[in-house]
């Protein structure tokens, strides 16, 4: 090609002339049918243009109702994203401590313990347990590293965050007591054992209290006031651990007396009695006291051997009273004094029904109790009413009162009868027949005299029946004619 300006050759492609710079513009040859074929592709790119963009302008009025639709709902959404937010922040905290596992605390300590930076490795386990405050491999694993530093409080207040917590199993927390109780066997702090085992009350410190504390002795009789006590200590639990106590002192412990014999209190004054019970750890019992007033009272009551009750047989009352006193009785109810019968030997248990009062009185006037007995002393019936009649009749024969065993009276016409009545039993006397005397006339008439009589029912003895100032039957002894 020929440069139109100076006439020079033009290379092939280029689009300036190389020697005077002038442009060079093709004009492409015309030709009809290509130039339709360049309108109609036009024109349906033209067409394709406006329907993208009727399109477009549909996508455009839907979005706008979408958002206008949103915007109603605004409150809701609101909330929907401030939810969001808040979970977002917590996956985020969550993320911030959990990123690093408990393992991981436990072999970076373990790597600072070997190096020789224990501190480290605490201080590496404290930031575990912040992590993983549930995690109890961390918290035994930080009570050790104390331990080993020799921080004994430390360790302890470590095991006491799983003992004091609310989200550990039992067997962990039951782990933790036994690691501190081990702590403190280690170091003889024995009282500080029983400390944080009374501290709590649950089912598993029930369990280790039974195991480590004995139990508080029991002192018998209880406190009180006693003429004279005889005080037994003993162990609930009978485990045989060794008891010590202190009589008007301090607190016992394991240098106090030792408990080896029954403790005698035999003087006037007060004691008081404190015990405790000391294990094969050397941990004490909670303390047990009590006290006692021993001073000189009343005399004890005498003891009379034989009970009240019925006896068929002869009897003989023994009473017995303690040294330095004396017995007195009284047979008719009334209460017993010094100026009463004093009991000197056993007395003779009287017929029939008896009532006897005992009391002790010692060589100061003091007394004790009173001590009642009531007896029914009735022998076997060995005579029959027959018996006592024909009894009765011969005794009155023989005594002169009677003729004959007919009843013929000296001087009088007619004869007496002698008539059965009853059973009576007189006090201090016996069981006895009553028999009435009635005097037949010739005509048969039958009069009572107004006598009566007694027959006794065991030995047939006969006596008069009569009555005493009281009303009360009494026997009159029949004398000879």
């Amino acid at each position: 090609m020929k440069c139109p300006n100076c006439g020079l050759d033009i290379p092939e492609g280029h689009m300036y002339c190389d020697h005077c710079g002038t442009e060079i513009n093709f004009v492409p040859d015309f030709e009809p049918e290509v130039e339709n074929e360049i309108n109609a592709t036009l024109s349906g790119m033209a067409d394709e243009l406006n329907k993208e963009e009727r399109e477009r302008e549909e996508r455009k009025k839907q979005r706008a109702e979408r958002i206008k639709a949103i915007l109603s709902k605004w409150k809701i959404i609101l909330a929907v994203v401030a939810s969001a937010i808040v979970l977002i922040g917590v996956a985020v905290f969550a993320f911030s401590f959990n990123g690093k596992s408990s393992l991981y605390y436990l072999t970076t300590a373990e790597s600072e313990k070997a190096s020789g930076n224990i501190a480290g490795a605490i201080d590496v386990l404290k930031q575990g347990q912040i992590a993983h405050p549930g995690n109890t491999d961390i918290i035994f694993r930080m009570s050790d590293y104390y331990l080993e530093e020799g921080m004994i409080q430390e360790a302890v207040d470590s095991l006491r965050g799983i003992t004091e917590g609310t989200n550990f199993s039992d067997e962990k927390v039951l782990n933790a007591y036994e690691s501190i109780i081990s702590i403190y066997r280690q170091n003889g702090d024995y009282d500080k054992i029983a400390e944080i085992l009374n501290a709590s009350d649950n089912e598993i410190v029930d369990g280790l209290r039974q195991r480590y504390i004995p139990g508080m002795p029991v002192m018998n009789p209880a406190s009180g006031s006693y003429p004279l006590v005889n005080v037994e200590l003993r162990l609930l639990d009978g485990t045989g651990n060794k008891i010590y106590y202190t009589v008007n002192d301090g607190t016992p412990d394991s240098g106090s007396i030792l408990y080896d014999k029954e403790i005698v209190l035999d003087a006037d004054g007060t004691y008081n009695i404190k015990a405790v019970a000391v294990n094969e750890y050397g941990i004490s019992s909670p303390v047990a006291e009590s006290e006692y007033i021993v001073e000189k009272g009343a005399p004890t009551a005498p003891e009379i051997m034989e009970p009240s009750g019925d006896y068929s047989q002869n009897t003989m009352i023994v009473a017995v009273a303690e040294a330095g006193t004396s017995i007195f009785y009284t047979t008719d109810g009334s209460d017993p004094t010094m100026e009463s019968k004093q009991y000197v030997s056993p007395i003779t248990m009287p017929v029939g029904t008896s009532h006897f009062r005992f009391i002790a009185y010692d060589n100061d006037g003091n007394c004790s109790d009173i001590v009642d007995r009531d007896y029914h002393l009735v022998y076997t019936r060995l005579v029959s009413t027959e018996q006592a009649v024909n009894n009765l009749v011969s005794t009155l024969v023989r005594l002169g009162y009677l003729l004959d065993n007919t009843g013929k009276v000296i001087g009088v016409a007619g004869h007496n009868e002698y008539i059965y009545n009853s059973v009576i039993e007189i006090e201090g006397a016996g069981e006895y027949y009553v028999v009435v005397e009635n005097h037949v006339n010739n005509d048969g008439t039958v009069a009572p005299t107004g006598l009566m009589y007694a027959v006794n029912t065991h030995d047939g003895a006969v006596n008069r029946l009569g009555y005493d100032s009281s009303g009360k039957y009494t026997l009159i002894t029949i004398s000879n004619r």
